[in-house]
Protein backbone atom coordinates (compact mmCIF):
# COMPACT_ATOMS: atom_id res chain seq x y z
CA UNK A 1 0.00 0.00 0.00
CA UNK A 2 1.63 3.22 -1.20
CA UNK A 3 0.11 6.32 0.42
CA UNK A 4 2.66 8.95 -0.49
CA UNK A 5 1.63 12.49 0.39
CA UNK A 6 3.14 15.34 -1.56
CA UNK A 7 5.09 17.94 0.40
CA UNK A 8 2.52 20.57 -0.63
CA UNK A 9 -0.38 18.46 0.64
CA UNK A 10 1.50 17.76 3.86
CA UNK A 11 2.10 21.49 4.47
CA UNK A 12 -1.51 22.34 3.63
CA UNK A 13 -2.76 19.62 5.97
CA UNK A 14 -0.54 20.77 8.81
CA UNK A 15 -1.66 24.37 8.32
CA UNK A 16 -5.34 23.33 8.29
CA UNK A 17 -4.88 21.26 11.46
CA UNK A 18 -3.01 24.07 13.20
CA UNK A 19 -5.71 26.54 12.13
CA UNK A 20 -8.42 24.32 13.64
CA UNK A 21 -6.54 23.93 16.92
CA UNK A 22 -5.71 27.63 17.24
CA UNK A 23 -9.25 28.76 16.44
CA UNK A 24 -10.71 26.17 18.81
CA UNK A 25 -8.36 27.10 21.63
CA UNK A 26 -8.72 30.87 21.25
CA UNK A 27 -12.50 30.75 20.81
CA UNK A 28 -12.79 28.61 23.96
CA UNK A 29 -10.63 31.07 25.91
CA UNK A 30 -12.72 33.95 24.57
CA UNK A 31 -16.03 32.23 25.37
CA UNK A 32 -14.86 31.48 28.93
CA UNK A 33 -13.83 35.11 29.42
CA UNK A 34 -10.13 34.32 29.75
CA UNK A 35 -9.28 36.49 26.71
CA UNK A 36 -11.09 39.66 25.75
CA UNK A 37 -11.58 40.70 22.11
CA UNK A 38 -8.93 43.38 22.67
CA UNK A 39 -6.45 40.81 23.96
CA UNK A 40 -7.11 38.63 20.91
CA UNK A 41 -6.41 41.62 18.67
CA UNK A 42 -3.16 42.19 20.56
CA UNK A 43 -2.14 38.56 20.02
CA UNK A 44 -2.68 38.84 16.28
CA UNK A 45 -0.89 42.19 16.12
CA UNK A 46 2.06 40.62 17.95
CA UNK A 47 2.01 37.70 15.54
CA UNK A 48 2.10 40.05 12.58
CA UNK A 49 5.03 42.01 13.97
CA UNK A 50 7.09 38.82 14.27
CA UNK A 51 6.82 38.22 10.52
CA UNK A 52 7.67 41.81 9.66
CA UNK A 53 11.24 41.21 10.83
CA UNK A 54 13.59 39.30 8.59
CA UNK A 55 11.21 37.05 6.70
CA UNK A 56 11.05 36.89 2.89
CA UNK A 57 8.18 38.88 1.36
CA UNK A 58 6.34 35.75 0.25
CA UNK A 59 6.48 34.34 3.79
CA UNK A 60 5.25 37.65 5.23
CA UNK A 61 2.32 37.69 2.81
CA UNK A 62 1.38 34.08 3.65
CA UNK A 63 1.65 34.74 7.38
CA UNK A 64 -0.44 37.91 7.10
CA UNK A 65 -3.16 36.07 5.17
CA UNK A 66 -3.19 33.18 7.65
CA UNK A 67 -3.39 35.50 10.66
CA UNK A 68 -6.17 37.53 9.02
CA UNK A 69 -8.16 34.34 8.37
CA UNK A 70 -7.65 33.22 11.99
CA UNK A 71 -8.69 36.63 13.32
CA UNK A 72 -11.84 36.66 11.16
CA UNK A 73 -12.71 33.17 12.42
CA UNK A 74 -12.78 34.49 15.99
CA UNK A 75 -14.77 37.67 15.50
CA UNK A 76 -18.36 37.77 16.68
Amino acid sequence: MDNEISPEAERAGMLAALHAIVVGTLSTLKRKGVLSPQELDQLFDAGMSVFERGEPDETKAAARLTLEILARSLRD
